[in-house]
Order: C-alpha cells, then structure tokens, then sequence
C-alpha cells in the first residue's frame, strides 16, 4: 500500500531527531559553502563541526559514538582543506614574487636596459605574458587534481589587467601609433635616492596598478621622457622634510614640491635638460652611474620576500651598522629603533626597497641583529650625524672667498653659540634662517667695537698672506 504524502511528513518528523538534525544540517553546509571550483571551503567545514560537538558527550552512546566519528573525519577534511590552502597561497606569493622582479630592471645590457623605457616595453610585457601563462599552468594543475583555485583565479585576474594594457602598448608602440599622445597611463619609475640622486634601476608600470604598493614614496616629477614620439611621465621616490616638502633627485638634478600635483624642477647643474619637455634621459652612465645593492652605514633598506598563509605581504628589514656589517631586523627590534629620534627618521624617511632576488642576495650577506646593539647603534648614528655636520660647515668656510669671510666674522661676532643638537637625518631639512642680531644690554660697559674692528682685520690679512 502506497504511503500518503501526511505520512511521510509525519515520518519525517519521527524520524527528525536532534542529533539527525543536526548531521543534516553538518551535511548541507559543507555542501552550500563551495568555491568557484565546487570544493568545500573551510567555513563549511567549520560549521558542520559546530553543529555535532554538543553531540559527543551524549548519553545515548550510539549518538556519541556517531557524533565522533563524524567529526574525526570533517576535522581530517578540515585539516587536508588547511594544507591546501597554505599551499595555493605559497603558489601565489612565488607568482607575485617573479612579477615584481618582471618589473624593476637594473641591469645596463644592450637588450632591455633600463635607460631606454622603449625597452622596457618590450621586456616587462613579455615578461607578464610569461607569468600569466605560468598561473595558468598552476590552475590547471589544481583542477587536475580537485584542489581549490580561487587565491590563483584572484591573482589572474589581477595579473591579466597589468598584462593587458602593456600588451597593448607594445602592440601601438610596434605599429607606431604613439606618436603625439602623453601616456599618463603609465609611468617611468626611475629608483633613485632621493637624498643624494644615486640611481639603482627604473620600471614601465601602468599606474594605479603596481602590486604591493611597488611604487610607494614614488612622486611625479614635472618631467617627460620622449617613448615612440608620445611623452611618458617620469616617477622618482622623494624625500619629505619637517615642513611636508617633498624633494626627489635624478643624478643632480633636483625637484620639489608640497601639494598632490607633480613636484616642480629645481636645480640642477650638468643635468638641466631633464628639465625639458620629452628631454629626460638617462642614457648617459658617466653621468647617472647605477649604485647597487648598497645599504649606507647606519641606513636601512627592506625588501618583499613572501607572504604568510593569510596572503598578507612578508618583508625582510636590513641595517647596515656602525662596524659596516649588515645585519637582518626583525620587527621588535625596528619598533626599538623607532623609539631613537634619529634612526626613526631615517625609518619613516627614504628606505631602499630591493627586489626579491636582490632580497636573497641581501640575506646571505646579513646576520641577525642582536637586542644589545640597539642603544649602541643609537649613540654611534648621533655622534656620526653630528660629524658629518661639523665637516659639511668646515667645507662650507673653506669655499667661502675671502669677503664672504669677513662677514660670516662679523655676524659671528659677540654671538654665543647654542650647543648642537641630534642634527637632521636628511640635509634637504636644513633651513636657512638669517642670523638675528642681539639686542644691545643696557647699563653694561660697551666693548671698543673700532679697535676690536682692526684687530680683527690684522688677523685676516695676517692669514690670507701665510
């Protein structure tokens, strides 16, 4: 005899259970909680756990007995989903890896020089169909094995837009449409230091999509270089002063500015025609010779060379110590530094950023850098700050000519000078503030300023003829 569909409901209901309900509800959310490529994500997982632990401690043993077994086996789907996962993001971060060194060139070979952005074109396009071409090979592996794909999706997705539109510029570049068009699409990212214009390498990036913040602390210069007959502008790190100014160097030439806008040329001796319209040009390595792979005593530099199973960026942080040795920073140890008002300067100042194979190199080179150093460090970095300006004024006085002297002497005179403070990390934060003259005491015996006059010009004399 057939059963009635009331029946069945009721049943249904018999038969519904707490603990039946509960492995209904286990069994739906791992089935509902899916990524794109239908495998079940650790939510579902987690969710079905929740649903059966209040069931293990039941005092129907069958149910216990059950509830454990149950969750011994979500836990080891659970646990397999983990590995999984940590392994797609260790995939990804080797991918996002190889395209920020796809980015940067610092090399001077006749082939994809950084000198010449016509080069780079070729070079990093490439490069980027290469990398896309090797997640796909990664994503296909995954399905192949049944595994999770959406971190590498994500990242395709990304990589495909940069890919994209250098694609498309070396393909109007070949063709010769460029001619007459500024590409404020893209940017001609020279690394440089901005304290003394040292220049490491350069980049072709499509702006506003550089991965991991690749071009952080890069300003737009008031320059142009001339690519195909269209002008494409030109990105320099710059250096912020005490009164939000910002500077940025190429070689000697010099920009600077405080607004959102591009920083406005400045100075420059041999290197004025950067300046121009389509003039910037580095081809010339006498005059922009490449620095690399350099860490200044006491200066910091940093570099990516990972990321954790979050996703979330790892970094590397070296320091180059007062005994010239480099040495690898954990972050307790640069939240120490930063407690030092000199090196916290230098830290949330101008800070090197070194691709990820330069980042390997680095690492062999550095050992750990030990807790009881830090104060010596500290001690050491004021003393030489405070050196290096006493040298700059010396040199200063040595160039000055001989009436230039003569005033300096006579502003100087009847001035006591304040002791010298922890000096500025960076000389582009020096002021040149007029010397105010004293105010005359009054009720005090007045020195014979005629006499003092001449005794001080016989010592001039005196000196200029030695």
């Amino acid at each position: 005899m057939a059963i009635s569909p009331f029946a069945k409901r009721t049943l249904q209901k018999i038969a519904d259970t707490g603990f039946a309900r509960a492995k209904k509800l286990a069994d739906l959310a791992i089935k509902t909680n899916t990524d794109s490529s239908g495998s079940p994500t650790t939510r579902g997982y987690e969710l079905a756990l929740s649903y059966l632990q209040p069931f293990t401690g039941s005092i129907n043993e069958a149910e216990a007995l059950d509830a454990q077994r149950l969750i011994a086996g979500y836990g080891n789907s659970l646990d397999k989903l983990s590995s999984k996962k940590r392994d797609q993001s260790e995939t990804v971060a080797a991918f996002k890896l190889q395209e920020l060194d796809s980015y940067f060139t610092t090399f001077d070979g006749d082939i994809g020089s950084f000198r010449n952005p016509a080069d780079l074109i070729d070079t990093t396009s490439e490069a980027l169909d290469g990398l896309v071409l090797g997640v796909i090979n990664a994503i296909d592996e995954k399905q192949a094995n049944s595994d999770s794909t959406d971190a590498l999706y994500s990242y395709l997705n990304d990589l495909n837009k940069r890919a994209d539109s250098m694609r498309d510029l070396r393909n109007k570049f070949q063709n010769g449409e460029l001619n007459g068009k500024t590409l404020d699409g893209f940017g001609y990212y020279v690394d440089t230091n901005p304290l003394d214009g040292n220049i490491r390498g350069a980049a072709l990036i499509p702006v506003g999509m550089a991965p991991d913040g690749l071009t952080s602390g890069y300003r737009r210069l008031e320059a142009t270089s001339n690519v195909g007959g269209a002008l494409l502008p030109v990105y320099a790190p710059a250096q912020q002063d005490a009164l939000g100014e910002y500077v940025a160097r190429v070689g000697d030439a010099t920009w600077s500015g405080s607004g959102s806008g591009a920083l406005q040329a400045k100075d420059a001796k041999t290197s004025k025609a950067l300046f121009g319209e389509g003039g910037f040009n580095i081809s010339d390595n006498s005059v922009f010779p490449v620095r690399r792979n350099a860490i200044d005593k006491g200066s910091f530099g940093r570099g990516f060379i990972g990321r954790d199973s979050e996703g979330n960026p790892l970094e590397s942080v070296f320091y180059r110590g007062a005994d010239n040795k480099l040495y690898s920073v954990d972050q307790a140890t640069v939240e120490r530094f930063k407690q030092d008002p000199l090196l916290n300067q230098k830290l949330n100042g101008y800070v090197t950023q070194f691709s990820p194979t330069e980042v390997k190199e680095l690492s062999k080179e550095a050992t750990p850098f030990t807790e009881d150093r830090v104060g010596r460090e500290s001690r050491l970095s004021s003393f030489q700050a405070e050196a290096d300006v006493a040298e700059t004024e010396s040199a200063r006085m040595e160039n000055l000519g001989f009436f230039d002297r003569l005033k300096e002497g006579f502003s100087g005179r009847g001035r006591t000078e304040a002791p010298i403070s922890a000096p500025k990390a960076s000389f582009f934060e020096n002021k040149n503030t007029p010397n105010q003259p004293e105010e005359p005491v009054v009720g005090t015996s007045a020195p014979d300023i005629i006499e003092q006059g001449k005794g001080f010009f016989r010592k001039m004399f005196s000196g200029q003829l030695q």
